[in-house]
């Protein structure tokens, strides 16, 4: 069960670019500000380093996980992200993408202090920064870097300021290397901030308290050499040259193509400017035919205009309506052979289908979003011939000539055997400043060639020798190398991870984090920033060991599928009722003495051999091993309903020699005539049997009438059935204190004078020594472990807290977790003590529900159409857009009166709320397979796979929809990586157990289905045999971290789940999935009469996510694998933990 984590998320928008401000957006502005920023900015020729230095200040009683977005523009980069660790600042390193953000999660589970940087959709980044301490500070440091825009021989540098609060402290420092001449400050508010020579360079700088930057910073460099400039950096080079481009018209389209961008991302598109552009282009071609197409996640609208003497009212009057609602799909729209142009309005970030490949005719590109995929944009254009028109950058006129002129490009260079790596390796389009950078082994003379539609017009030579070395040329070359690898990411994917790896990049690929312990970058083999490294090297050189038992588990693991099909096997083969057969009368009162513990598959015995066994084990990949030689005992295990038991411990009494029940209960072991067998399981009495003559025995265990549910209880006194599976907060009644709280175990001193009552904690040695828990006995934190002096028959009751919430309520000296004991006395005697801590308990640690009101919902219902419902929700959407809720309530609201596109037009809004966020994107492939957008569907679990190719789940969900696609072949191989147990590496903590059985059922339906299709071998074949059944019930759902139960109750009101995996009818509910997403599943084979109700238990959620309400996806099968095989699906929101939600039913 996942720790409930008390996380309250917020947002920072930081946008850092000409002629937009920074701003900080947070959902609680008051309590959580930016208290403190300095700003340092390097510039060297036309390349700038800018880097803030940042203190947030969590003003709440409650930790903080936070993420900090930010879009860059075209050509900037990130290049260092750093954060205070333990009053210390530690660098990010860089690390493949995957590996980073399984290392981040992973820690933050464990409460320890990770920040991760990475980027998303185009140039848009993301930092998850934790934790962020109550009354505290949290110092955070972000530099990028880009080459500077060169207009009318100068510079141009923009330091956008726009704050809406006050800063406790400010700072600008900007500090300007190699200018002859003395920058200029031509836009700042500040009197003295102006520059002044400084031993070889210029500095301008200032310092206020209390202050609101508000106003943009603007300098302006001098750059009068118009010459190649040359930098090296022992074998590498960069040259910046200016190029005098010389303008040339090219002919004027008789007809063009306007794709117009209709998305949501667009909806703050500059279109005023982009009207402007594209009316002075009309005007001067006078008389054309445009084929005008608006789309977002489908073609909007697809007409012909034609312009007559320039005057294009009639387009301009129809872009002017257009609404921007949906994703952005750029496969939607096809080739246009036809026209002699294509003009492209967007902002390039396509989340539904790529833009085809349509190079034969020229593309234009435009776009007036700082939040772009400009990477995108220019290799459309450059490849096709056309231009990237970026209008945050680029002036009105310029803009305008770029669209009338032909294209002037870099087309390579006259071949050098003493230069090597060059890029850019394509054609390049040109503008005033021109960079290129390569390797080379010895002086000499580099010829570039310029020139139109791949015709050379202009050669450049530049001389190329060793000159002063600068650190910043290899970091220019490195980029330029990315550039050109970007080119085809999936082709270059692992190239790219090496490179950004090499020289500290961040890519599509890799991304920057920060870990608090030397630990945790062992165990990740991540290697440490300098300061760490020499530790680093000395834990890594002691790991062979660890890693052949690793290699050894993963190896046992493998193994141990088979084990898990065969027991999915033997359950379909089992005719169920089962009878009743009786058991052997013999003395059970016997009770084994042997230590609890468990089996591990991770120990290091992996050898094979069948382990001694203990009381309260259970192990659901057991391997038995006997000896063929020695007389051998087989049997079931029942209970009083003749029910069988898995994990029942069997032990030849007085050996070494055990086993454990299979799934059916079923047991096979070495023993011989006179031999005793005990058999152990956790609530039932232990029994023995003596070996007789038979060899096949049947034992019925009786419940013990201690095992008592555990109970949670609550400060209203409302209880609720708990699984022991590891809660922030654990708590048990007295008579079952024993193994029913998560982690805990009390034990009893055993008569011997020296021996006390202890309190084991897993993942702690026993905590009755010094660097235990605090204790707090009926409401009183208390000093020493009372329970050394207690006797379990006088407790009531214990909590425990986990140590991140128990600091919340006590401070450091619980920095080990809170164990709250009630004693029976005290419940009477000190009622009110214990009542005040219950209410500190509930107001400070209990995760408040998300609210589930709907106002905007009651809006549309009294709106008179749909078409005025439509109108309306634009109107409102302003005041809800961050709200992936909102988006979810709508199209359910459209859906529910018939209007199937506003729908889907409006869900895949989702696309565009938050980028690359998976769970929404889970909820929005849910949903559309919903409406049978199978197509759209797979666009986006592929793009889940892309993001999370850690988690079995991504190529689960993807196989099943390509199957609906009729990608019969790829559905296969994805599901078959999971049967295999190619993907249980990349599941080191086991949180996904069981979710290879569940793909081994769907992967026997697909091959019995579609063997004609698949033609797969005969001995893969038959790996998979048809498991028909008449009922199968599945649930999914889109968040991690959060544990939801399957129930089904059948017509004769047996329930079905976690606890009660197998009725009496034969109906069989998966493997528990407490980790997040599921699938869980349940099926039966032959199928009683009558209503099977089917319930979801939303059992718990360990923060309260920004993606809105978890999404439960219920697909619900009859005549499962069968040629008359039906499904139906349903798609539910969960907004609280609750029990009970009933779902839906089948009538069979």
């Amino acid at each position: 069960m996942p720790k409930k984590s008390f996380i309250f998320l917020f947002f920072i928008v930081v946008k850092v670019l000409a002629q937009e401000p920074i701003q900080l957006k947070t959902k609680d502005s008051i309590s959580l500000k930016l208290a403190k920023l300095e700003i340092d900015v390097s510039i060297v020729g036309n390349f700038a380093r800018t880097t803030y230095d940042m203190q947030f200040y969590n003003g709440l009683d409650r930790t903080l996980e936070g993420e900090l977005e930010f879009p860059l523009g075209e050509g900037q980069a990130v290049s260092h992200f750093a954060m205070e660790v333990n009053g210390t600042l530690r660098n990010a390193v860089v690390v493949e993408k995957e590996l980073a953000r399984v290392a981040f999660e992973s820690t933050v589970r464990q409460n320890i202090d990770p920040a991760f940087l990475e980027k998303t959709e185009g140039n848009n980044y993301k930092a998850r920064v934790y934790p962020i301490l109550p009354k505290k500070y949290k110092r955070i440091v972000l530099s990028f870097e880009q080459e500077l825009a060169t207009f009318d021989q100068n510079h141009i540098y923009e330091l956008p300021l726009g704050l809406k609060d006050s800063l406790d402290f400010f700072s600008i420092k900007i500090e300007v290397y190699k200018s002859q001449d003395m920058p200029k400050v031509i836009n700042s508010i500040y009197k003295n901030f102006f520059f002044k020579e400084k031993n070889g360079f210029f500095l301008a700088d200032t310092q206020l308290v209390n202050h609101k930057p508000k106003n943009p910073v603007v300098i302006e460099i001098p750059s009068f050499n118009n010459s190649s400039s040359l930098m090296t950096y022992r074998d590498y080079f960069h040259i910046t040259d200016k190029i005098k481009t010389k303008s040339r018209l090219k002919p004027k389209p008789k007809r063009i193509t306007l794709l117009w961008d209709a998305s949501y991302s667009q909806k703050s598109r500059k279109l005023k400017s982009e009207l402007e552009v594209l009316g002075a282009y009309l005007e001067y071609l006078r008389d054309v035919e445009i084929e005008f197409i608006s789309f977002s996640n489908s073609i909007l609208e697809r007409t012909i205009v034609r312009i007559k003497n320039g005057d294009w009212e009639q387009l301009k009057n129809t872009i002017e309506k257009i609404t921007y609602d949906g994703g952005t799909s750029f496969n939607v729209l096809g080739r246009h052979s036809k026209s002699d142009e294509i003009l492209l309005f967007s902002d390039g970030l396509s989340n539904l289908g790529n833009f085809p490949k349509i190079y034969k005719k020229a593309v234009y590109t435009i776009n007036s979003s700082i939040s772009a995929n400009h990477e995108l944009l220019e290799s459309i254009a450059t490849a096709s011939g056309g231009s990237y028109v970026n209008m945050v950058n680029m002036p009105y006129k310029e803009a305008v000539k770029a669209l009338k002129s032909e294209t002037f490009q870099y087309l390579g260079v006259v071949s050098n055997k003493a230069v090597f790596e060059l890029y850019p390796k394509t054609r390049t389009n040109v503008h005033e400043n021109f960079s290129v950078s390569g390797r080379f082994r010895k002086n000499t003379e580099l010829e570039l060639l310029f020139g139109y539609q791949g015709k050379i017009t202009e050669r450049v030579k530049v001389p190329i020798q060793k000159s002063q070395n600068n650190q910043l040329v290899r970091r220019l070359w490195a980029k330029q190398k990315l550039n050109y690898l970007n080119l085809d990411k999936k082709e270059n994917k692992e190239h790219i991870i090496s490179h950004g790896k090499e020289y500290h990049l961040i890519t599509d690929y890799t991304s920057m984090l920060i870990l608090d312990r030397i630990e945790d970058y062992v165990r990740y083999r991540i290697e440490p920033p300098n300061e760490l490294k020499g530790e680093y090297k000395d834990l890594i050189g002691n790991l062979e060991e660890e890693e052949a038992e690793k290699s050894e588990a993963l190896k046992f693991r493998k193994e141990s599928l088979l084990d898990e099909y065969r027991v999915v096997q033997d359950w379909y083969n089992t005719n169920y009722p089962i009878k009743k057969t009786k058991s052997p009368k013999k003395d059970s009162s016997v009770h084994s003495t042997l230590p609890r513990s468990v089996n591990n598959p991770n120990d290091s015995n992996l050898s094979g051999e069948t382990r001694p066994l203990t009381n309260n084990t259970i192990s659901t990949r057991n391997t038995v091993t006997v000896d063929s030689t020695r007389g051998i005992v087989s049997g079931t295990v029942l209970d009083a309903d003749s029910r069988p038991l898995p994990g029942v411990n069997v032990i030849v009494k007085g050996s070494d020699n055990g086993t454990t029940t299979d799934f059916d209960g079923n047991f096979l072991i070495n023993a011989e005539s006179e031999d005793e067998l005990t058999f152990s399981y956790i609530g039932f009495k232990p029994a023995s049997f003596v070996i007789s003559e038979t060899n096949r025995i049947s034992i019925v265990l009786e419940e013990s009438s201690q095992a008592l549910e555990e109970v949670v209880v609550t400060s209203m006194g409302i209880q609720r059935e708990r699984k022991a599976v590891g809660y922030s907060i654990s708590t048990v009644v007295s008579e079952s204190l024993q193994g029913n709280v998560a982690g805990i175990q009390i034990t009893q001193n055993s008569g011997d004078i020296s021996s006390k009552n202890a309190v084991k904690q897993s993942g702690n040695s026993s905590i009755t020594g010094e660097n235990g828990p605090l204790y707090v006995v009926d409401g009183v934190p208390v000093m020493g472990n009372p329970i050394q002096e207690l006797k379990p028959e006088d407790i009531n009751g214990i909590q425990v807290l986990k140590a991140m919430h128990a600091i919340v309520l006590y401070g450091n000296r619980a920095s080990n977790g809170v164990v709250i004991i009630t004693t029976k006395n005290g419940s009477e005697v000190k009622q009110e003590k214990i009542e005040e801590l219950n209410r500190r308990i509930s107001d400070k640690i209990e995760l408040k529900s998300w609210n589930p009101e709907t106002p905007y919902i009651q809006i549309l219902e009294q709106q008179e159409s749909i078409e005025l419902a439509y109108k309306k929700y634009l109107d409102i959407r302003n005041d809800y857009s961050n709200s992936p809720s909102f988006y979810l309530d709508v199209s359910d609201f459209f859906d529910q009166r018939g209007s199937t596109d506003y729908a889907i037009t409006i869900l895949t809004n989702l696309m565009e709320v938050e980028l690359n966020n998976h769970e929404l994107l889970k909820a929005l492939a849910y949903k559309l397979e919903y409406f049978e957008e199978y197509e759209l569907a797979s666009i986006v679990y592929e793009k889940v796979l892309e993001l999370r190719p850690e988690e079995p789940q991504s190529y689960r969900d993807l196989a099943l929809v390509y199957e609906q696609l009729g990608k019969i072949k790829e559905s296969f191989d994805l599901l078959y990586l999971l049967y295999e147990g190619q993907l249980l590496v990349k599941d080191e903590d086991e949180r996904f157990n069981g979710i290879e059985q569940i793909a081994y059922i769907e992967l026997s339906r697909l091959v019995n289905k579609y063997s004609k299709r698949l033609k797969l071998r005969k001995e893969i074949k038959n790996k998979f045999k048809e498991i028909p059944v008449d009922i199968r019930i599945v649930i999914d759902w889109n968040h991690n971290d959060t544990d939801i139960d399957l129930w089904v109750i059948d017509p004769t009101k047996e329930k079905a789940y976690y606890k009660n995996n197998l009725t009496k009818i034969g109906g069989r509910i998966s493997e528990d999935m407490t980790e997040g997403y599921g699938p869980e599943e349940f099926m039966l084979k032959n199928a009683n009469k009558g209503e099977y109700r089917i319930l979801a238990d939303y059992y718990s959620d360990n923060i309260q996510k920004i993606s809105g309400p978890t999404i439960l996806k219920v697909s619900i099968f009859t005549d499962y694998g069968k040629s008359n095989e039906k499904k139906k699906i349903k798609i539910l929101r969960l907004d609280k933990e609750e029990d009970e939600l009933e779902v839906g039913s089948i009538k069979y």
